[in-house]
C-alpha cells in the first residue's frame, strides 16, 4: 500500500472577500507541480461564499463536478433551463459533457455558504460508468463518492471496489485515524495497492470518501 496525506495547513488559498477558497490540488491562484490531481480526482475545493453573492456565468466542459454543501444553500442554474438549490445534507453532480454554462449564487444574505466542490475526469463511454439508484447520483466515471458520520471510538470498513482504484479520504470535521496515521479537521489522505481502509474515529468525525 501506498499513501500521501493533504494537511489542511499545506492547501492553497484564495481571499476575494465574497469568496474564500482552500485548495486541495492546484487550482485558480495556486498551483504545485506535487499536487495536481489523485487518479481522476482533479480537484477538491472548500469554498465559502458570502450572503447574496456568487459566481456569475461561466463555461465548464469535460468534467463531472459534485457540490456538497456544507451549511447554507446553493442556488444552481445553466444555459439549458434548469435551475436548482441543494441545501446542506444533499449533493449534486453536473457532468459538463461537451460544454455547459452556469451559474451558482447564495441567495440568502444573512448566512454564508460553505461547500465541498470536487472536480473527477470523465470516462470517454458514459455506457461504462456506474449506474445511479435510489437517493445516488450518477457520474460519469467509474468512482463513487461517498460520506459517513462517525462516533468516537467507532471504525468503519471502506473497501475498494476496482483493483485499479486508490481511494481519497478528506475529513470534513473531527479526528480520525487511517492506515496509521492520524488525521484531523480538513485533513485528507490518499491511497492505493490497497483492497480496503479502516477508518477509527477518535472523536465525533465526518468524512468524504472519493
Amino acid at each position: 500500500m501506498e499513501k500521501v496525506i493533504h494537511r489542511s495547513g499545506s492547501r492553497g488559498f484564495s481571499d476575494n472577500g465574497w469568496l474564500k477558497s482552500y485548495f486541495t490540488f492546484s487550482f485558480a491562484n495556486y498551483y504545485d507541480p506535487r499536487r495536481i490531481n489523485f487518479g481522476a480526482l482533479r480537484v477538491l475545493n472548500n469554498n465559502t461564499i458570502e450572503g447574496g453573492e456568487g459566481f456569475k456565468s461561466h463555461p465548464h466542459d469535460n468534467m463531472e463536478i459534485v457540490f456538497i454543501p456544507t451549511e447554507g444553500a446553493i442556488d444552481h442554474g445553466d444555459n439549458i433551463g434548469n435551475i436548482t438549490t441543494v441545501s446542506t445534507g444533499e449533493a449534486q453532480i453536473i457532468s459538463a459533457g461537451r460544454g455547459m454554462v452556469h451559474n451558482s449564487y447564495n441567495h440568502d444574505r444573512n448566512t454564508p455558504l460553505s461547500y465541498i466542490q470536487m472536480w473527477i475526469f470523465p470516462q470517454e463511454q458514459p455506457v461504462a460508468s456506474p449506474e445511479g439508484g435510489e437517493h445516488v447520483l450518477k457520474i460519469n466515471q467509474r468512482a463513487w463518492v461517498e460520506m459517513a458520520a462517525l462516533d468516537a471510538g467507532t471504525s468503519i470498513r471502506y473497501e475498494v471496489r476496482i483493483d485499479t482504484n486508490g481511494v481519497y479520504i478528506f475529513v470534513v470535521s473531527g479526528d480520525v485515524l487511517i492506515a496509521g496515521s492520524s488525521l484531523h479537521e480538513n485533513d485528507a489522505i490518499g491511497l492505493t495497492g490497497l483492497e480496503y481502509a479502516d477508518v477509527e474515529a477518535e472523536t465525533d468525525a465526518k468524512i468524504l470518501v472519493i
